[in-house]
């Protein structure tokens, strides 16, 4: 079942997202695209909700609706990485995963 977040009984997603996501994302990694901010940052985020919440800036909410958008199926997040992880780095991101962090 999907709940729609403009109608959950909280009203938690109600709130417009632009703060809660600068926040959170660096200027350097809003720089990047959503699918190489996935392949290098997909291990850490244990539980992704913001692409639910309204954004003010249409460029914002499109790249954070993005990256939902690819974190939402592993399929998706090893295509990201494939395409965009120097060796050296899915070795560091696979060591990442095993250890939990």
């Amino acid at each position: 079942m999907t709940l729609n977040p403009s109608t959950t009984s909280d009203g938690r997603f109600n709130e417009e997202g632009d703060w809660i996501a600068q926040q959170f994302f660096s200027p350097d990694d809003l720089r990047a695209s959503p699918e190489e901010y996935v392949a290098l940052h997909a291990q850490a985020l244990g539980c992704f909700s913001f692409h639910f919440y309204r954004y003010r800036d249409p460029t914002l909410g499109a790249w954070v609706r993005r990256v939902g958008e690819l974190l939402s199926t592993e399929a998706e997040v090893e295509r990201c990485r494939q395409r965009f992880l120097s060796s050296e780095e899915w070795t560091t991101v696979r060591r990442q995963e095993v250890e939990g962090l």
